[in-house]
């Protein structure tokens, strides 16, 4: 009965630690292949480097099939197109390579839902032109609740809210103020970033800019609102929902001109 009782006891020993060999295995395995990508690949250059290491990040993301990081990081190193320009809005035809990139970033927003760049980059997504804007509040907002201190996703985050409907959302509102608090109290380092977002702003986002600014700045507001030109301020951002409206299979109204 004790000779029997000890190999029971072996067993769940030697089982326990295979499993635990296994595990270490796996975890060291995914980290001697998972890539060096960039927290948020934004710009060009970075977008770029980034998908030079898609290869790998598909390999680690398929490895460690249940880490929701690195999946997050297989999404970043395919939304080349989109990090590289975030201002340059583009249709997004059904199906194809962008839903394909789409889907990945759903499972790494699934298997890693506090990750705030995943839920930035589908807000990304659903901020193209055939989506006018729909459905952009809930994954920007869940951006802001996962990562309210990510300096690096302020930039994108303030674009994104200011150039749609979305930024008419109050409780959006409210996340985006204190972002605007961060760059005129704390970071003038992103203060161009703050530029950047008033010239894509549809004129809502424009409006609320300069209201939040001036409560804090008023010279600041000033030299923003001087940055473009009141030509350009009359008219709708490249991709806002106004000049969408007006074009049809991807052409311009007759007399779209002629309004503007």
């Amino acid at each position: 009965m004790i000779q029997r009782s000890q190999i029971a006891f072996r067993l769940c020993v030697f089982i326990f630690a295979a499993g635990l060999a296994l595990q270490a295995l796996w975890l060291l395995s995914t980290e001697i292949i998972r890539p060096n990508v960039p927290y948020f690949p934004i710009g060009r250059a970075a977008a770029e480097a980034a998908a030079t290491q898609r290869g790998t990040a598909a390999v680690a993301a398929g490895i460690g099939v249940l880490r929701g990081d690195l999946w997050a990081n297989y999404a970043l190193t395919l939304s080349t197109d989109l990090l590289a320009d975030p201002s340059a809005v583009k249709p997004r035809a059904a199906g194809g390579p962008a839903e394909d990139t789409r889907s990945v970033a759903i499972t790494a927003a699934q298997l890693a839902p506090t990750d705030a760049r995943i839920w930035l980059l589908l807000a990304l997504f659903d901020q193209r032109p055939d989506s006018l804007g729909r459905g952009t509040p809930g994954p920007l907002k869940m951006s802001y609740y996962t990562g309210p201190n990510a300096v690096g996703l302020i930039p994108t985050r303030l674009l994104i809210a200011t150039r749609s409907a979305a930024i008419a959302d109050p409780e959006l509102q409210d996340l985006v103020s204190r972002e605007i608090r961060t760059i005129v109290t704390r970071r003038p380092d992103l203060r161009p970033a703050l530029f950047a977002a008033y010239r894509e702003a549809v004129p809502e986002g424009r409006r609320f800019i300069e209201s939040k600014v001036g409560e804090l700045d008023r010279n600041l507001s000033a030299s923003i609102r001087s940055s473009v030109p009141p030509q350009q301020g009359a008219q709708s951002p490249s991709g806002s929902p106004q000049q969408q409206r007006g074009t049809a299979g991807g052409q311009p109204s007759p007399d779209s001109s002629q309004r503007q």
